[in-house]
């Protein structure tokens, strides 16, 4: 009998993928998460930094400011 499309046993190691994608997901959102919080935190730091510090990093408030305007998901 002549088949036509995939056979069960090809289908299997799709779903078997699928599925550990989708438990993968929590962890791959909770790891974004974490980085844009430590993303966040970062560029308030940044902002807190004085003109000398800034200086000695080649860094001018112009740059600053335009890793500020940043959303916090942007690296």
């Amino acid at each position: 009998m002549p088949t036509t499309g995939m056979s069960l046993t090809a289908a299997r190691p799709r779903r078997a993928h699928l599925a550990t994608r989708l438990s993968a997901l929590p962890l791959r959102l909770f790891d974004a998460l974490l980085a844009w919080q430590q993303r966040a935190a970062e560029r308030r730091h940044l902002a807190a930094l004085d003109d000398r510090l800034l200086k000695d990093m080649g860094l001018s408030r112009a740059d600053v400011a335009q890793e500020l305007e940043k959303p916090m998901w942007r690296a």
